[in-house]
């Protein structure tokens, strides 16, 4: 074990420490699959129109939450887009956002915005969301729709190229959006794959999981898995960001949705690589 390894493995026994009453799936692990949900959400939706805060209403069932959108920078139509989408828990949804492309942001000529998914107002709203898989599931769903709708207008702007990227949580919403949708230009999806559900069942982030969660791995697989979506869409557009020692998102498990090819490797873990701002930064304004 090195010290990546070890600090992916230290955090995550901390984390299932302090979150002893909050962890994953706690009160029930019922729920469609992903893409089920996709096609059922329903999404108040504001037209942009320049920088700003946007809140956003996700209707689904028997849920009615309130997501938003940052639009920190906005230069024009004449310029392209990155729609970037937080991890989970980062306490403000713009934590990593700020941190990666927020600062010097006038430095980047493209328009930036931050998604802000369901249950992500606090930390607290989201520990409290995760005890339930339905919760969990219709937050990814609202967020990839949100990013899908907001693709539909920045089209209708004239807007010519648009990537979609993410960090942990958020990319497995780039992720999924490509697998299900694949409307933007390019997708950067770092520290994340196809098999979202491993990383509750099996790897260092599992101390998280109840164990009610770890007790029911097939529907967590039937709920939260995509990789078979990935694997057989057309991965020219997907350029995937993995840490060699990631023991949280899991590198050999995940490294085989995608194509050898394109995928970039840092020598890092989850914990380590995802503080690597500059080096983040770097391989997203790559795609502009």
């Amino acid at each position: 074990m090195n010290f990546h390894e070890f600090a992916d493995i230290l955090g995550t026994s901390i984390g299932g420490l302090v979150a002893r009453k909050h962890k994953y799936f706690s009160k029930g692990v019922e729920s469609k699959r992903i893409i089920d949900i996709i096609n059922l959400l329903h999404i108040d939706m504001p037209t942009i129109n320049g920088g700003g805060y946007y809140p956003v209403v996700v209707k689904y069932e028997d849920k009615n939450e309130e997501a938003a959108f940052f639009a920190d920078q906005w230069l024009g139509s004449e310029y392209p887009v990155i729609i970037y989408h937080h991890g989970a828990a980062e306490g403000s949804y713009d934590f990593s956002y700020k941190r990666i492309l927020g600062k010097n942001k006038e430095d980047i000529k493209a328009n930036l915005i931050a998604i802000q998914a369901p249950y992500n107002h606090n930390n607290k709203d989201f520990l409290e969301s995760i005890a339930y898989l339905s919760n969990y599931s219709f937050m990814l769903a609202s967020s990839v729709v949100i990013v899908d709708k907001l693709i539909e207008q920045l089209r209708e702007f004239g807007i010519e190229r648009i990537i979609v990227t993410g960090i942990s949580l958020g990319g497995f919403v780039t992720n999924l959006h490509f697998a299900y949708r694949n409307s933007a230009d390019e997708y950067r999806p770092m520290f994340s794959g196809g098999k979202l559900a491993e990383a509750f069942i099996d790897s260092a982030y599992s101390k998280i999981t109840s164990s009610k969660g770890k007790n029911n791995p097939d529907k967590l697989r039937e709920v939260l898995n995509f990789d078979s979506n990935l694997m057989s869409s057309n991965q020219s557009n997907l350029y995937p960001l993995l840490g060699k020692y990631d023991k949280i998102v899991e590198y050999d498990t995940q490294k085989a949705g995608y194509n050898s090819a394109c995928l970039r490797t840092i020598p890092f873990s989850h914990s380590t690589g995802s503080t690597k701002f500059k080096l983040l930064r770097e391989f997203i304004l790559e795609a502009l």
